[in-house]
């Protein structure tokens, strides 16, 4: 087995650590790496206990340009913490796709931060509307 495949596999077995700081660190490890093997441990990393997890994984996900992501990231923009809600809605704008756009829209609306708005507008201009 390459070593690098050694190292992705030690990072997703990271993801169930006891300790949240520990799975954040393999999140964010495996966004670094950018192997695309990474994106559905990090798809269910999104339901994550702790939502500093939950953060970095949804922030992680909009690095991969993976459409598999898409959806559980739609998910995300209900989560009960706003910072994990704008990290999702970052990695939607990013993700470009076109499914993002009534629900980002709903969540701007409902969130009174206004960078969510702001991250409407780049999506939307990135779809030309």
């Amino acid at each position: 087995m390459p070593e690098e495949h050694k190292q992705i596999d030690f990072l997703i077995e990271e993801l169930q650590n006891s300790n949240w700081a520990v799975r954040e660190d393999a999140v964010e490890l495996l966004a670094e790496v950018g192997d695309p093997e990474a994106v559905q441990p990090l798809i269910r990393t999104l339901k994550d206990e702790d939502w500093h997890v939950r953060e970095v994984a949804a922030l992680a996900l909009g690095t991969f340009r993976d459409e598999n992501a898409v959806e559980p990231l739609i998910k995300v923009l209900e989560d009960e913490n706003e910072d994990v809600r704008y990290a999702g809605a970052l990695s939607l704008s990013a993700l470009g796709d076109e499914k993002a756009l009534e629900p980002l829209q709903k969540a701007a609306q409902k969130n009174e931060n206004p960078a969510m708005k702001k991250v409407l507008e780049i999506l939307e201009e990135k779809l030309g509307r």
